[in-house]
C-alpha cells in the first residue's frame, strides 16, 4: 500500500511539471500548434505569468503539493499547525507565481494563529494537499482542514470530499471509474458535474464552452471528462493539456486518482526522473 501511495505523491508532481508547459494557456488552436500526438516531455512555460520558470519546474501548485511532503517527512507525519508554519516559510523563500488564495491566506495568518484561510473555491487547494495521501490514516476531516489553510466554501468541501473517497477507495483496490462511479451521488454538484461527461473527441470542445478557468465549476468537469474517458495517465494527461487553462491543477487531480490504481508502470523514465525536484522528491519519499 505504501508504494502505491509514494507512486500517487511522484505522479502528482510530474503531472504538475509536464502539464506547466501549457498552464494558462487558453488558446486550444496554440496549444493544438505547440503539442502533437501523446505528450511525453518537459516543456518551458508559455505563459507569461511563469517566465522565470523552466522545463521540468514546477507550477505554484507543485510547489506548494512539495513544501507539504518536507513537511511531513521533517515532522514524522502530518501536522496541520506545523505545515501552515512550514508553508508560511516555504513560500517567503522560494520563488512562484503567488495566486490570491496564497496572498490572501498569507495576509490572514500574519499575527493569527488561524488554520482558516482565504474564501476561494479554485481548484488549487484540493491539487496542492495530494501529497497528504503518503500518509495511510489520513482522515477525510484532516483533507479538509488542509485544503481549508487555503480555500474554503460550500463547493470546495463538495469536491473535495468525493476526491478523497475516490482516492482512498481506488488505493484500496477498487477499479477507478468504479470508484467514480459509486461516488457520483456524494452531493448535487458532484451529480450534476458526472451528467455533463462527454465523449472523449469532445473534451477540447466542452472545455472551451463550459470555461478553462481555475474554478473548481469550470475544472472539475473537466477533470471528469479526461478520467471517464482516457485509458491510460498519459492519455489523460495529454488530453487535459488540450484542453486548455488551468491544466496543472487539474493534471494533478487526474493523476492521483489513476496512479491510485496504477502506479507509475505507464509513465516513460525520462519523465519520472526528468522533473526538476525528482531527486528531492525520491529523498523524502524514502524517508516514508
Amino acid at each position: 500500500m505504501q508504494s502505491k501511495r509514494k507512486d500517487l505523491v511522484k505522479s502528482v508532481m510530474i503531472a504538475d511539471a509536464l502539464s506547466f508547459g501549457s498552464h494558462w494557456v487558453y488558446d486550444t488552436e496554440k496549444l493544438a500548434d505547440n503539442y502533437s500526438g501523446i505528450i511525453k516531455k518537459y516543456t518551458t512555460p508559455m505563459s507569461k505569468f511563469h517566465e522565470s520558470k523552466k522545463a521540468g519546474d514546477l507550477s505554484h501548485y507543485g510547489e506548494q503539493a512539495f513544501a507539504l511532503l518536507q513537511s511531513i517527512s521533517d515532522h514524522q507525519g502530518f501536522d496541520l499547525k506545523e505545515f501552515r508554519d512550514d508553508w508560511v516559510e516555504y513560500l517567503e523563500n522560494n520563488e512562484m507565481y503567488m495566486d490570491h488564495a496564497m496572498k490572501d491566506s498569507l495576509e490572514k495568518f500574519k499575527g493569527s494563529d488561524t488554520l482558516i484561510g482565504a474564501e476561494n473555491v479554485e481548484l488549487g487547494g484540493i491539487s496542492r494537499s495530494l501529497s497528504v495521501f503518503i500518509e495511510e490514516e489520513i482522515s477525510k476531516k484532516e483533507f479538509l482542514d488542509l485544503i481549508h489553510l487555503t480555500h474554503n466554501g460550500e463547493v470546495v468541501d463538495q469536491t473535495a470530499e468525493f476526491v478523497f473517497n475516490v482516492i482512498q477507495e481506488v488505493l484500496a483496490g477498487k477499479d477507478y471509474k468504479k470508484a467514480i462511479e459509486d461516488n457520483k451521488g456524494i452531493n448535487q454538484f458532484v451529480e450534476e458535474s458526472f451528467k455533463k461527461i462527454g465523449s472523449k473527441g469532445k473534451i477540447v470542445a466542452n472545455a472551451d464552452d463550459r470555461g478553462q478557468g481555475c474554478s473548481i465549476k469550470q475544472g472539475f468537469p473537466i477533470v471528469l471528462d479526461v478520467l471517464w474517458n482516457a485509458d491510460n495517465i498519459l492519455e489523460a494527461l495529454t488530453l487535459n493539456i488540450m484542453a486548455g487553462g488551468d491544466t496543472s491543477a487539474r493534471a494533478m487531480v487526474i493523476a492521483a486518482v489513476i496512479s491510485a490504481a496504477e502506479g507509475l508502470n505507464s509513465i516513460p523514465e525520462k519523465l519520472t526522473t526528468g522533473f526538476n525536484k525528482s531527486a528531492a522528491v525520491n529523498e523524502l519519499l524514502a524517508q516514508n
